[in-house]
């Protein structure tokens, strides 16, 4: 193909009404959420299908729990009333995003670094945890990625430049429940980046 030769992309209209646009919650085979320690310097991937072995530093965090992940966005409005008290204006004062999950390997280290700190967590030569320090005052952040297989057969990726881990659920240790993680992290601005999250989709590769 020549230097100038442009190619051009067509869009098909969409019917008013498609099934096949609706979709639900599912983990890719194998890994779906990855995790890198490092977000100001983590190479990020751009598409919904560059395997994340490929981008260095990133690290699975295993099995979530069934409840999969929850996304927030959460708007505070300042809304202004007139003489007839009805509101006639009204305007965004704050805005906040977060995601919710529950790690369930919690022998995995990364699991554990999620909760307790990167430099808290020391692996045992097996690769699982050998041991963790519980330290008072930790900041956690991390660059995410996930991936879901949507009904369709595309694969649905988003990608958080960084995201602080700020809240954790209580860790129960009762007969029968299964022990994990359970944090939310709050999605932040990236030096660099316009969007708090990218969301990329795609046809598998053949």
């Amino acid at each position: 193909m020549a230097d100038n030769q442009e190619t051009t992309q067509t869009h098909v209209a969409l019917s008013d009404i498609d099934p096949t646009l609706s979709t639900v919650g599912k983990p890719v085979d194998g890994g779906c959420v990855w995790f890198n320690f490092d977000p100001d310097n983590a190479t990020l991937p751009t598409d919904a299908t560059t395997k994340m072995s490929t981008l260095a530093g990133f690290e699975s965090v295993g099995e979530i729990s069934d409840d999969g992940l929850s996304f927030t966005k959460s708007v505070t409005a300042d809304k202004k009333k007139g003489w007839h008290n009805e509101t006639i204006l009204s305007a965004v004062s704050d805005e906040e995003r977060t995601v919710k999950m529950t790690l369930v390997e919690p022998n995995r280290p990364t699991a554990a670094k999620a909760y307790y700190g990167a430099a808290n967590v020391e692996a045992d030569t097996d690769g699982s945890v050998k041991h963790i320090k519980d330290v008072a005052g930790t900041s956690i952040a991390v660059a995410a990625v996930v991936d879901e297989l949507e009904t369709n057969g595309k694969l649905r990726r988003t990608v958080i430049p960084k995201m602080t881990i700020d809240s954790f659920d209580d860790v129960s240790h009762k007969a029968g429940d299964l022990l994990g993680y359970g944090i939310t992290g709050t999605l932040l601005k990236k030096a660099g980046e316009t969007a708090l999250k990218h969301i990329y989709r795609a046809k598998p590769a053949e």
